[in-house]
């Protein structure tokens, strides 16, 4: 198994548990989300949700401490039994492995298991088998925004008579949507990302499923890519994805297709389209996993 910080030193985390009623689980992961910039992790059980996030110990700390505080205060004063949330400090490379005990081989869709590099597993038949070791970058194939990316790849690739030749993976993660796009017959894969973390695990990943020939990573800048592709897929949060709009249409070749995930709610789902609605693009399908929503549209030829 790779070295996880062999990039940088490791840091300090807050990790946050909040149990709570089902029907609050969107909102209030929503708004974690939002206030420490990272993902959260969801276990349901026994018609509870619980809801695991972290918080970088970095200079907006405090603040972002407040508003977790806040909400759970809001959140109390409407709930007639209060919502108590446990805070437990971690090690940033005990984080990284503890969790990992949990991560087994998952199967996507028809065609794609996901599966953790330091596990064995046997394909079936016709089955293709994506490697991952997440580091600390989003992307196990667990998560409903990624599952809806990989099953619209999975289509694309399967039932489209115009296989699309050239990738774009944008805010690739782990590069696991990149390396699904390279296995199911893309010749060229360009997957970038601004974060650090992101990057350096992508890279261990695209080398542990013996895509280098084919998959490329770095964190060059949207507006800096030259060219344009067949396919451009973007999971990013639904505000990075109205902003990098303009620039994601224009990476687009005539003809070619855009996958938007990440999107959480039908109201973000109506936004963003919105937001489309003069780009040269038409929404051919729209997919929802537990209340995530996901985007496939294609460009005028």
């Amino acid at each position: 198994m790779p070295e996880t910080f062999s990039h940088r030193p490791p840091r300090q985390w807050l990790q946050i548990d909040l149990t709570l009623p089902g029907e609050l689980v969107d909102y209030v992961g929503h708004e974690l989300t939002r206030i420490t910039g990272c993902g959260v992790q969801m276990i349901s059980h026994d018609n509870q949700e619980t809801i695991i996030a972290y918080l970088e110990k970095d200079r907006d700390y405090a603040e972002a401490r407040r508003q977790i505080d806040a909400l759970v205060a809001d959140l109390n004063s409407r709930l007639p039994q209060a919502l108590q949330p446990s805070f437990t400090t971690l090690l940033e490379e005990n984080w990284a492995e503890n969790w990992k005990k949990n991560y087994r081989p998952s199967r996507i869709t028809e065609t794609i298991t996901v599966k953790p590099t330091w596990q064995e597993y046997c394909p079936g038949e016709g089955e293709i088998v994506i490697a991952i070791d997440p580091g600390m970058a989003f992307g196990t194939g667990l998560h409903s925004s990624t599952r809806l990316a990989l099953t619209y790849i999975d289509q694309l690739y399967r039932q489209s008579p115009h296989q699309p030749r050239t990738v774009l993976d944008v805010g690739t993660g782990t590069a696991i949507l990149a390396l699904a796009a390279a296995k199911l017959g893309a010749q060229q894969v360009v997957a970038i990302d601004n974060d650090i973390d992101a990057v350096a695990a992508a890279r261990e990943n695209i080398k542990q499923n013996h895509e280098t020939g084919r998959v490329v990573c770095s964190a060059t800048d949207l507006a800096e890519l030259e060219g344009n592709f067949d396919l451009v897929i973007a999971n990013i949060t639904v505000d990075v994805l109205t902003a990098l709009s303009a620039a994601l249409v224009k990476k687009i070749a005539a003809g070619g297709h855009l996958i938007l995930a990440g999107i959480l709610g039908p109201e973000q789902a109506r936004r963003l389209t919105r937001t489309l609605q003069d780009a040269p693009l038409t929404l051919i399908h729209t997919r929802t996993e537990e209340n995530w929503y996901s985007l496939l549209l294609q460009k005028s030829p």
